[in-house]
């Protein structure tokens, strides 16, 4: 089966560690990690390696996703990666958050890798789903 990546970097207004934070608390979660038009129902964190990082969205129509990953690395202010599935019963995939403080705030590049290319996963609507998550998640602190 084809795979593909993508890649997206961002400038946020606030610390790194607010911004790390804002992938582990569930409160904070719950207020952007999902595309837009999307909502999240719930979100749940076990906060260390080997832990359960699930997050259910829900779309415009009303049906309910889970965003079901494990925890593979945690590197406090600096990177989180998730051995992340889009449902309970997909295909493990590699999700990479890195963090690097700049003036006025924080860079952060999201990675999303070895996706399975078949629908409605693509490189754009992947890319799509994440930008408007970012988009979220900058309003935030804006």
């Amino acid at each position: 089966m084809r795979r593909f990546a993508v890649k997206l970097e961002r400038e946020i207004k606030a610390p790194v560690a607010k911004v790390y934070r804002a992938f582990l608390d569930p409160a904070v979660l719950a207020r952007w990690f999902c595309p837009d038009d999307f909502s999240v129902g719930y979100a749940e964190v076990d906060e260390h390696v080997g832990g359960k990082h699930r997050v259910e969205i829900i779309d415009p129509d009303g049906t309910h996703h889970v965003f079901d990953s494990v925890i593979s690395e945690l590197v406090p202010d600096e990177r989180i990666v998730l051995a992340f599935r889009f449902a309970p019963d997909a295909e493990e995939t590699l999700f990479t958050v890195t963090l690097r403080a700049i003036a006025g705030g924080t860079h952060l590049t999201l990675e999303h890798e070895r996706i399975p290319l078949a629908p409605p996963f693509d490189p754009g609507s992947v890319d799509a789903g994440w930008g408007g998550a970012l988009r979220k998640l900058q309003a935030l602190y804006d």
